[in-house]
């Protein structure tokens, strides 16, 4: 019996992210082009779950690099020791991470580098490879502008609203639902980081800064991107000395400063 199903209604991918808000924007960008999706929010579930499937279930595994307790690379390690063909994109905010990639590329372990935050024209030329209904999106992506969403009064200063709206898929619904929640969750962020720095948890910090900028990026907070990515610079300067000079020290009060600003302005913002 022949199939009456599209090529591209048989292609599986696998969102292997720690973060609930990049699994939605992907999966937006994945159901528009019909794909369907399978999630693990780290590598230990991705792993179980590759390993509950044919080698060649999925047709992309889309892998973050910096997961929470097994980070991406070992996570594909284990992956790819089970026997998995699937093709696999790194995923990361890092470009620090590129030369480790590439040298896992001629390991294969994976096959195509995706950096984040990137809009939906940059996702599926990535993907196209892989999953060809990608193929005319990536030529032709939708262009829905602020004004057409109503967010023309938005300070450019404080978001840049069409990269946002860009980045989610063009979708002003999404935009607005991960803003509100990025303002309720990260209200206390400067806090959060002040607290781990005067712990002396530098290392713990950068990776708080990290997780931050990869959000702040896709939500075109560009002020608090700049700053985040700074102090983050800063503080994997110091992330295996456990101590820190007062120059240092200085340097990290500046930019949390500069981040408490940025907060205060973005939850001032009523959408």
């Amino acid at each position: 019996m022949i199939s009456n199903m599209l090529p591209h209604e048989k292609d599986i991918v696998l969102i292997v992210d720690d973060t609930a808000a990049n699994h939605e924007v992907i999966q937006t960008f994945l159901s528009d082009i019909g794909v369907k999706c399978e999630n693990a929010f780290d590598g230990m579930e991705a792993v179980t779950m590759c390993g509950s499937v044919e080698s060649d279930y999925y047709s992309l595994i889309l892998m973050d690099i910096n997961l929470p307790c097994m980070d991406g690379l070992a996570t594909t390690q284990r992956i790819r020791q089970l026997g998995v063909t699937s093709p696999i994109i790194a995923v990361t905010a890092a470009s620090r991470d590129e030369e480790k990639i590439k040298s896992a590329e001629t390991d294969e372990l994976f096959d195509l580098l995706l950096f984040k935050p990137f809009n939906a024209a940059a996702f599926y030329t990535t993907i196209s490879p892989y999953i060809k209904s990608a193929i005319l999106h990536s030529l032709s992506p939708d262009i829905i502008s602020a004004e057409t969403c109503g967010f023309s009064s938005l300070d450019p200063k404080i978001c840049d609203i069409h990269t946002a709206i860009d980045n989610m898929g063009n979708s002003p619904r999404l935009f607005m639902k991960h803003f509100n929640n990025f303002k309720n969750n990260n209200a206390d962020l400067s806090l959060r980081l002040t607290a781990l720095i005067e712990k002396r948890k530098f290392y713990d910090a950068a990776m708080l800064c990290h997780s931050i900028k990869g959000l702040s990026g896709m939500l075109g907070l560009t002020s608090l991107y700049r700053h985040v990515v700074e102090l983050e610079t800063i503080l994997k300067g110091h992330a295996s000395e456990g101590d820190c000079t007062p120059a240092g020290l200085s340097d990290m009060s500046r930019m949390l400063a500069l981040i408490s600003d940025d907060v205060r302005l973005i939850c001032q913002v009523q959408l």
